[in-house]
């Protein structure tokens, strides 16, 4: 555990399973228990997605209180984002494949936010470079197909004036000693960094805020955000807005296994948007981390632990069919299945998923602004 690193802007060192457990600890969140899988479960007409029921979002803050407002007939909105530091691989898109999953079966507003801003003040990055991969990454976003009525895509720089506004109210109610000790922020950084997250917190209350609406907000978000929430769940009820609860990720690992995540500074690490069929299938036979054995025998005798094996992992991340991932799972446990076949399938199953987001994509480009942040069109 002292090797590991999870801020913000960083994340280094095995992510195993004592790992996240010691996580949920430092962060003070709770774990995503049989009750409210049961309660989603039933909320969302009998069934579960495939990275709850996996443990992939597996933590939580006040995701009760969500239920109980769902099930009373009120609603609630949606807010996820993305730092727009490079292109986009599978672990950052896959978490707005659950997002859009939410959107879908709960019927809600959602509101994305690109945070451009935050790029610049913290990466060596010129500004236009940065502006020019927001463009980039809201396309690869939008290409899952988002609700186009009930989605606002929130770019920083674009969007100023108005989270501006906001962010006073919670910079106001946010000392400078909250700062430096949630965010590690030190007297040599940039007063930007200590600002910034002002900016991030202003989409857990937009809503509400710019409505006159008391709604409640979820965040589905990987657990190194974690830290911007805790602070706006200090702040929010000081201004009089609900605290934005929470449902929280693990990331999805490297292709090398769980001694990191996917990483845009490691192309072989991760398996890139843009990347065709062939370098899915090297990258997969070359540098996947199986939980297959040693020998054909052994595998033959003892079968594989698909759940330590990448290949199977994204497999059954990407596959909506449960009776297939059970199958395959059942296959390669067993050894009747070989790691070969299975990184075969994985890569199958990657080529068409990426293959359908770049058609999508195209498509998206005619209508993009649509989905651009205006406060009239947070009709609720």
């Amino acid at each position: 555990m002292d090797s590991l690193k999870v801020t913000p802007w960083e994340v280094s060192g095995e992510l195993n399973e004592g790992a996240y457990k010691k996580l949920v600890e430092k962060f003070g969140v709770d774990i995503i228990n049989d009750i409210l899988l049961n309660r989603i479960k039933k909320a969302a007409h009998g069934k579960l997605h495939p990275f709850l029921y996996r443990g992939i979002f597996f933590a939580h803050r006040d995701l009760g209180a969500i239920l109980d407002d769902y099930e009373k007939g009120k609603p609630f909105y949606l807010y996820t984002g993305r730092g727009p530091s490079g292109k986009m691989h599978l672990g950052h898109l896959l978490p707005f494949t659950f997002t859009k999953w939410l959107q879908d079966t709960f019927d809600v507003h959602l509101v994305i936010q690109i945070t451009d801003d935050e790029k610049y003040l913290v990466k060596k990055s010129d500004k236009k470079e940065i502006e020019k991969m927001a463009e980039e990454n809201v396309l690869d976003i939008l290409s899952l197909g988002f609700d186009r009525e009930k989605t606002h895509i929130i770019k920083d720089f674009d969007s100023a004036k108005s989270l501006y506004y906001y962010a006073t109210d919670v910079a106001k109610h946010t000392t400078l000693s909250t700062v430096k000790a949630v965010f590690g922020i030190t007297d040599s950084d940039n007063i930007g960094k200590a600002f910034f997250p002002s900016m991030q917190i202003v989409p857990s209350f937009i809503i509400p805020a710019i409505t006159g609406k008391k709604i409640r907000c979820l965040i589905p978000y990987a657990i190194d955000q974690d830290p911007y929430f805790r602070v706006s769940r200090d702040v929010l009820p000081k201004l009089g807005y609900y605290k934005p609860s929470s449902i929280i990720s693990k990331f999805l690992p490297a292709l090398q296994g769980n001694t990191a995540k996917m990483s845009s500074s490691s192309p072989e690490s991760a398996i890139f948007l843009d990347d065709d069929e062939k370098t899915v299938k090297r990258k997969l036979m070359k540098y996947a981390f199986s939980g297959g054995r040693d020998t054909l025998e052994e595998q033959r005798k003892y079968g594989a632990n698909p759940d330590i094996d990448f290949s199977f992992n994204v497999y059954s991340f990407l596959e909506s069919d449960q009776e297939k991932i059970e199958k395959v799972y059942g296959e390669y446990k067993s050894g009747s299945m070989l790691s070969g076949e299975m990184k075969a399938i994985a890569a199958d199953k990657i080529n068409g998923f990426l293959s359908d987001l770049r058609k999508n994509r195209e498509a998206v480009k005619d209508y993009v602004q649509d989905y651009a942040f205006d406060p009239e069109r947070l009709r609720l």
